[in-house]
């Protein structure tokens, strides 16, 4: 999968620098696509590593800059954002653990076999 998505978002870097004016932009582009698709997720995950608060407080912060960036270009927009991860965040895994009292749990041929003892069955 690292590989495949690395490949597809370079594709579209490449693509919408087609589209710039002058090979400054093109270059700009492309190193900030580099810099966020290729090295920062092994930075993320060096960081993650080493320290989980560290990480928290990194995802916190890079929601904060995109919220706020999202706010300048629209409120409306930066509102859904941020509803959108307060649900997917909080309000999706709360809401799984709250219903997992309410499953049945049904067994039946596609369940995982269980291994027996020959000799119990042959009565020792």
């Amino acid at each position: 999968g690292g590989s495949v998505s690395l490949n597809a978002s370079m594709f579209v870097s490449v693509l919408l620098t087609s589209r710039s004016a002058s090979n400054l932009h093109v270059a700009l582009i492309m190193c900030c696509a580099v810099e966020i698709f290729a090295l920062a997720p092994r930075v993320f995950r060096q960081v993650r590593l080493t320290s989980e608060t560290a990480f928290c407080m990194c995802a916190f912060v890079l929601f904060a800059l995109a919220l706020f960036l999202l706010q300048t270009l629209n409120t409306l927009l930066a509102f859904l954002f941020a509803t959108v991860i307060f649900g997917i965040t909080f309000v999706a895994p709360l809401t799984f653990m709250y219903i997992q009292r309410f499953k049945n749990h049904i067994n039946g041929p596609w369940d995982e076999a269980v291994p027996t003892n020959r000799h119990d069955k042959m009565g020792r």
